[in-house]
């Protein structure tokens, strides 16, 4: 039997994420729809550009947009308000996943829930809106336990609901307002349970050997849909609402996640029977599936190499997501590396001679991620570090002998990542760890000194520059605004820091001139940029962003002139 934990852990329940079977079937992750109460549109959540934002698309897969814009976490759980007027979702942009709304145009994002008086990070996920869009249920650790929680809807007088031992999650509203239906692991496999809206009278409803979850009523109230693994691959059901008349909707591999329309004549899932995770929509009764979404790959992560000649990257063009290096035009695109699991994250050491990068492929766990290096052609790889926990954002010192990265660790398999700064020396030994200060610390860019670098942490919910001196582990802050500062890359000569901020609401790239603190803007309205790496003479710069709808690669000059795409995964053109 399987717990509700480590379903969470392939169906992205609890974690935020895809299990490494499923990141390595889906180059995208298109999923998690909800239908408006007028049943023309449908939010959505997708990965397509690295990490998970939200996006909108009419009900017949035409008019794409995307709603919701970060640089770092994931935006995920969409849900439309009863009045059509707000989207609900969680998200771990500020290091723990909490809840927040935001208007169908993008506008008026606003954040409901908070960390406790300790600061701890613990998690608020999977909202559920009820029918009057008075409360709002969702799950999240606070007490210990994942149990159900409900609250008003602007984030006030948060109650518990369930009290059992074991994972309770995924709550969702009956018609009528008077029940909740959610996944519980109470009796050691998950099934579907049901309460009343006061959390009395809990009792099992849908059972089997194996997983049953994601329990959700028809607009009627006669039917449920829910998601089995009860005759081995998971697949869509729907039974009656007191569990009885059991009808099998899908055949093939398909999600956790489904929505009824608001008339209740079709049910909108995803499923990656195409190798990729995409949207679709069927009748009630399962019959004319028909699929909205079609996404081509995308490119992510871009660095220089020292002597200006290439530039290294990631893409999901070939499936999963591979190391790829290419001449600085665009040209001349070879792939580096070919294992299972996120290669992601490349770097240049200061020589040239040699490429670090993350890459989980030597561990079974989705989150468990070691740093490697390989030579600059891709061959000789090999892992530097091994130790417990997520090792990414790998950054070389300017002098070659170290190598700044951050880890993230999580006290339970469903609790969010908490990260903090190491450095390693470039052999993969003396490794140390640098901060421990519970602000989520990452991206660190190091100073040409080689003995202090730049990174961003959310010491107060919002997230922001600072500087360590490695020798001291001292960190004081480099600059402070209202917005949200990402992503630093220190240029060449030190003077200025590149970064990306939400300040004028599109998460666009800006420099820092140090001295001064001044701050200019590079790019207007290009949106979802990320990792910004500077070219040898500092002149350019290469960065990640959303423009085309997926991630690709840009350049730019320092002064903004000249932005020029390299990278055309949109189009499905390597």
């Amino acid at each position: 039997m399987r717990s509700f934990t480590s379903l969470a852990a392939c169906a992205g329940i609890a974690l935020g994420v895809a299990s490494r079977a499923d990141a390595q079937a889906a180059s995208f992750l298109n999923i998690n729809p909800s239908w408006s109460p007028d049943g023309k549109q449908l939010v959505f959540e997708s990965a397509r550009h690295g990490n998970t934002t939200l996006y909108i698309i009419n009900a017949d897969g035409t008019g794409e947009r995307r709603l919701t814009r970060t640089g770092y976490g994931e935006d995920t759980h969409p849900t439309w308000s009863p009045d059509g007027q707000t989207i609900l979702f969680d998200s771990s942009r500020d290091g723990a996943f909490h809840l927040y709304t935001i208007r169908p145009d993008g506008t008026g994002e606003r954040r409901l829930t908070h960390r406790d008086s300790t600061s701890a990070l613990m998690f608020a996920r999977h909202p559920s809106w009820s029918p009057d869009g008075r409360q709002i249920a969702f799950d999240s650790d606070r007490a210990g336990d994942v149990d159900i929680y409900v609250m008003n809807a602007d984030g006030s007088g948060a109650r518990r609901l369930t009290t059992t031992p074991g994972v309770d999650g995924h709550p969702s509203w009956s018609p009528d307002g008077r029940r909740l239906i959610f996944g519980s692991a109470r009796d050691g496999n998950t099934n579907v349970y049901t309460m009343n809206a006061d959390g009395s009278g809990q009792r099992v409803l849908i059972a089997s050997p194996r997983t049953d979850a994601g329990g959700k009523f028809s607009p009627d109230g006669r039917r449920i849909a829910f998601f089995s693994e009860r005759e081995g691959n998971p697949r869509l059901y729907s039974a009656a609402s007191d569990g009885s008349d059991l009808r099998p909707l899908t055949v093939d591999s398909t999600s956790f996640e489904h929505a009824w329309s608001p008339d209740g004549t079709q049910i909108a899932f995803y499923s990656n029977r195409t190798g990729r995770f995409e949207l679709y929509v069927m009748n009630a009764d399962g019959t004319n599936q028909r699929q909205l979404t079609n996404t081509a790959y995308a490119n992510a992560w871009p660095q220089w190499s020292p002597d200006g000649s290439r530039i290294v990257f990631a893409s999901t063009r070939d499936t999963d997501w591979e190391i790829y290096s290419m001449a600085p035009d665009g040209s001349d695109q070879r792939r580096m590396t070919w294992s299972a699991g996120r290669d992601a994250h490349p770097m240049y050491l200061p020589s040239g001679a040699r490429i670090v990068f993350q890459s989980p492929r030597d561990q079974s766990e989705a989150r468990e991620v070691d740093l490697y290096s390989m030579d600059a052609n891709g061959i000789r790889q090999r892992r530097l570090a091994s130790a417990r926990g997520f090792d990414g954002v790998p950054v070389p010192s300017p002098d070659g002998r170290r190598i700044a990265f951050q880890r993230g660790t999580a006290a339970a398999s469903a609790s969010p990542l908490h990260w903090e700064l190491y450095v390693i020396d470039t052999l993969g030994q003396n490794e140390r760890q640098l901060t421990s200060n519970r602000w989520n610390s990452q991206v660190p860019s190091w100073l040409p000194n080689a003995a202090e670098f730049v990174f961003y942490a959310d010491p107060d919910g919002r997230n922001q520059l600072f500087v360590m001196d490695v020798t001291t582990r001292g960190v004081r802050p480099l600059h402070t605004s209202r917005a949200n500062d990402t992503a630093p890359s220190v240029s060449p000569d030190g003077r200025h820091v590149a970064f990306n901020s939400d300040r004028d609401g599109r998460g666009d790239l800006y420099l820092l001139e140090i001295s001064s603190g001044i701050v200019t803007r590079v790019t207007t309205g290009v949106g979802g940029v990320s990792q910004p790496s500077w070219s040898r003479d500092g002149s350019q710069l290469v960065f990640s962003a959303m423009s085309s709808g997926v991630d690709e690669v840009y350049v730019i000059a320092r002064d903004g002139s000249g932005l020029h795409r390299l990278t055309r995964g949109s189009t499905g053109v390597r």
